[in-house]
């Protein structure tokens, strides 16, 4: 499309930027200032010519891509872990010792891990493509003295740009002519209300959400027609500097990365130790050198969890599964765990804790009744009706009910909340424009701050309509009605009284306009009746209300010991209500902190106020950035929730970026970890909970492995020491790990939860996976199981003498002293028949290794492999007991902790 001005292009040069030039805070300088510094004249923009060499200067209207990695670098990248190099040495080792099959299965879960982290992060680059799709692809625009659409990417510096309702925003521009502009800029601010936009300059140090003479690429016109001067564009706009910070944001290891990582490292010194001390152990008693090789290093690769890395990755994804179940989809596995893990919730507000949505929540009736919204009007109310009345004809926007029975409304969020109001309150807003026929209207304008219309009335009377700020409609009013119709004088004293009531509502973060009407003679022109004889109505309090779910989800969230800090672009005023109302603070009146408190804050004054503070109201991208940083660096955990693309920095900064899939944008969602299809706040802390019973579960496998591991080694280690012969040959211990890893660690990772799991505090961020008490417990139940063993496996040399026989017996004795210890390894503190069917898979866990090591002894083949004989009747009873005893004795040691955390929990309550 195209319009020919008679205006030609004027060639002033652009200004080369310094320091002072307007150009570097254009929301702060004069539009003429602006005007000159760019070299255009605005009646007939940019020259052909000129707009193609400041392209070639500036480069396209268009967000920067970050190159990726190469595809071979990611997929290098998954095999930079000591526990797979472990791993790697372990397969290396089973080949060299003939054991191919074992050696196969390390390598296919080697592979398999790989490709999953491969997986994942070749999504990695994807939220900067999302951030260059928010761009709209076209824009009106005047070259040459006419007005053309051009393709976004070609705008530069210097370019008019002509918006009108429904335009996205096609670059970063200055203001130069506004007729009622309002914008919706809650995507790069996250204030739910659209914002009213002037010429007039601002402060120099506005923060972005109060730069009114500025439009931003991304952000969309909702009300009125604006045209502006291009001052940035590309990376060099607000959304591309969001997006520098996007590609900029680390990717923090999880803390089950950190912890396996950890882990590992001990490992590989308990590898060498123990390959160092069974050599030589046995070396020095006479045994055979190179035997004695091999039984250490099958030994040390033993001690190795090689199902750590399968079963882990098992749990995560069963963790993945279950969350989808509940509308929590995970785009990155160590993500699940990390939930569990998480000691403060960073939110956004809008959206996120509120509906986005302007919603009006009261009127204030000039007759000091208060009437809420969610009942409908009753039929004798006249004044409320008038006042709902008045807020539907002067009114903008359009509200129609479609085929479904759903609502639709397009405007302005404010208007559209006046005729949503209308419609519960039973007022048909469609139905009552039909009545009152429109006839003239005076838009809001914002040095007038006010809004009239004039409709036909049934009676053949003109209706006039008044809506706007309170102070603006009160000074046009001479009365005031109350319920029975009747009129009062407006006198100083009411307006007082009414102007203070206003402020008692803008303190509860109400968004209040006044309404108020007159009658005059259908002949009466509209310019000529606004004088100050309306009849003052009442007024309208409208907020972005809280969620319904998340008061009790906050609450869920402090008992599980978790702080919720909400992060918002909104008012002080509005961010301390809202605050309130969720009871973020649960002791005492929130703490509420504006932006301008972290101006000039080290790094330790931001971690210090983000760890005091309940909220912060008008935060910027780079503001949530340092909070979520800083409070990482004292340790904390940190989960950040976010909708809008300003939030997109600090999703990807967070260690567990959380968005919203409904109302969150593209590039929200491509940044964040874990996606909430339903939007709701409350998911999180099912979400959380969730993560808890995976590390939990991770913990159970841990702790199965390592003690079994443990008793492994000390049976060969103790037998060598008391001149015993060996108790198993190199094939049976690496059959023994086969057996036993796998199936009971898969049946460990669907454990249910505990009861009290969300009502524990988070375990401590800094926790080593292997804790000081977690390796005593591991310590003492290895050393049960392997005195337990050596016990049987000494009956055994005593009844059947040195032999496969005895071997055979203490292969079973491991192995049955492993099946007890599954069952306690499904709670430290709770005994194993609480709740003893509740994990089927246990039991199917049994029968399978049960299974396999009666195959092992009835089939001949694999028996003369394995080296292993018939078992009598008595070695049967003896296999029998080898289960029952490390149930006993671990389950006396769990009764006597529970009775001593009684006994501490009484004496606590006394004092």
């Amino acid at each position: 499309m195209m319009v020919r001005t008679d205006v030609q292009p004027e060639l002033i040069p652009l200004k080369v930027q310094a320091a002072s030039d307007p150009l570097n805070a254009p929301h702060a300088a004069m539009a003429a200032v602006v005007i000159q510094a760019l070299g255009v004249n605005p009646a007939a923009g940019l020259a052909s010519d000129e707009a193609e060499a400041r392209l070639k200067r500036f480069g396209a209207n268009a967000i920067q891509r970050i190159r990726p990695r190469a595809a071979w670098r990611l997929l290098l990248d998954q095999f930079a872990s000591v526990i797979i190099a472990l791993l790697a040495v372990a397969a290396l080792v089973a080949f060299l010792t003939s054991d191919v099959g074992a050696g196969l299965a390390i390598v296919v879960v080697l592979i398999l891990n790989a490709l999953i982290g491969f997986a994942m992060e070749w999504q990695a680059g994807r939220a900067l493509d999302a951030l260059r799709r928010t761009a709209p692809a076209r824009a009106r625009a005047r070259r040459d003295g006419r007005e053309l659409m051009l393709e976004a990417q070609s705008l530069v510096p210097g370019d008019i740009i002509i918006l009108n309702p429904g335009d996205r925003v096609p670059a970063d521009a200055r203001l130069i002519e506004a007729a009622n502009l309002r914008v919706e800029e809650s995507t790069l601010t996250g204030e739910s209300a659209s914002v009213e936009k002037t010429v007039a300059p601002v402060a120099a140090d506005a923060l972005l959400a109060e730069r009114h003479s500025m439009l931003y690429l991304g952000t969309t016109v909702s009300a009125g027609r604006g045209v502006a001067v291009v001052t940035a564009t590309g990376a060099q706009t607000e959304l591309g500097r969001i997006g520098k910070l996007v590609a900029d944001a680390p990717d923090e290891s999880t803390p089950l990365e950190r912890r396996l990582a950890a882990l590992g490292q001990r490992l590989v010194w308990l590898m060498l130790a123990i390959a160092a001390v069974v050599t030589v152990a046995g070396s020095l008693r006479g045994d055979g050198w190179w035997m004695m090789v091999e039984v250490s290093i099958s030994l040390a690769v033993a001690a190795v969890p090689e199902g750590l890395p399968a079963v882990t990755t098992l749990i995560l994804a069963i963790g993945v599964l279950r969350m989808a179940r509940q509308r929590a989809i995970v785009r990155r596995l160590p993500a699940v765990e990390t939930l569990g893990s998480v000691t403060i919730i960073c939110t956004d507000k809008t959206g996120t804790l509120t509906e986005n949505r302007m919603t009006v929540i009261e009127y204030r009736l000039a007759d000091g009744r208060v009437i809420r919204t969610d009942a409908p009007l009753a039929g004798s109310d006249e004044l409320l009706f008038r006042a709902v009345r008045a807020g539907v004809l002067c009114n903008e926007a359009s509200y129609e009910v479609q085929s479904d029975g759903a609502a639709r409304t397009i405007g302005d969020p404010t208007e559209t909340a006046l005729l949503e109001a209308a419609e519960k309150l039973g007022v048909n807003p469609g139905a009552l424009r039909g009545v009152y026929t429109k006839l003239a209207e005076i838009p809001f304008d914002a040095e007038t701050k006010r809004m009239i219309t004039a409709h036909r009335a049934p009676d053949g009377t003109q209706l006039v309509s008044l809506k706007g700020a309170p102070s603006a409609v009160l000074n046009l009013c001479s009365h005031f009605a109350d319920d029975e119709d009747e009129l009062h004088p407006f006198d100083e004293a009411a307006q007082q009284q009414l102007l203070a009531l206003n402020e008692v509502m803008a303190d509860g973060a109400l968004r209040v306009l006044a309404l108020a009407e007159k009658r005059v003679s259908a002949s009466e022109q509209l310019s000529a009746v606004i004088g100050n004889d309306f009849t003052f109505l009442g007024f309208v309090g409208m907020i972005d209300p809280p969620r319904d779910e998340v008061p009790e989800a906050v609450a869920q969230a402090h008992q599980a010991g978790i702080r919720v800090v909400m992060l918002t672009g909104d008012q002080i005023n509005t961010a301390r209500a809202i605050a309130r109302e969720l009871r973020l603070n649960d002791r005492t009146d929130p703490l509420v902190l504006h932006a301008r408190d972290l101006t000039g804050a080290g790094h330790e004054q931001v971690a210090m106020l983000a760890r005091r503070a309940d909220a912060f109201a008008r935060v910027s991208p780079e503001d949530k950035m340092r909070i979520v940083a800083a409070l990482q660096q004292t340790g904390e955990i940190v989960a950040l929730t976010g909708d809008g693309v300003n939030d997109a920095p600090a999703l990807r900064r967070a260690d567990t970026g959380i968005a919203m899939g409904r109302r969150g944008t593209e590039v929200a969602r491509e940044a964040a970890d874990v996606v909430l299809t339903d939007d709701n706040f409350a998911t999180i802390l099912r979400a959380v909970e969730g993560g808890r019973i995976i590390y939990a579960n991770i913990t159970r496998f841990v702790h199965l492995m390592f003690s079994k591991n443990l008793a492994e080694v000390l049976v060969i280690f103790l037998a060598i020491v008391i001149s015993w012969p060996l108790p198993l040959l190199p094939l049976q211990i690496l059959w023994l790990n086969l057996v036993t890893d796998i199936f009971p660690g898969m049946a460990l990772a669907v454990e249910p939860g505990a009861p009290d799991v969300m009502r524990r505090p988070p375990r401590p961020p800094q926790a080593a996976l292997l804790s000081r008490r977690f390796l005593a417990l591991i310590a003492w139940q290895g050393v049960m199981l392997a005195v337990i063993v050596l016990a049987a496996y000494g009956w055994a040399l005593n009844e059947y003498g040195a032999g496969a026989h005895a071997r055979t017996v203490a292969l079973f004795a491991l192995i049955g002293v492993q099946i007890g210890h599954t069952f306690n390894c499904r709670s430290r503190i709770r005994s194993a028949f609480d709740g003893l069917f509740r994990n089927p898979y246990v039991w199917g866990a049994v029968a399978i290794v049960v299974a396999l090591q009666l195959l092992a002894v009835w089939l001949k083949p694999l028996a003369r492999v394995l080296n292993v004989v018939e078992l009598t009747t008595r070695d049967w009873a003896l296999w029998g007991l080898t289960i029952i005893i490390p149930v006993i004795i671990v389950e006396a040691a769990k009764l006597l902790v529970r009775q001593q955390r009684r006994m501490e929990s009484q004496l606590q309550k006394r004092e």
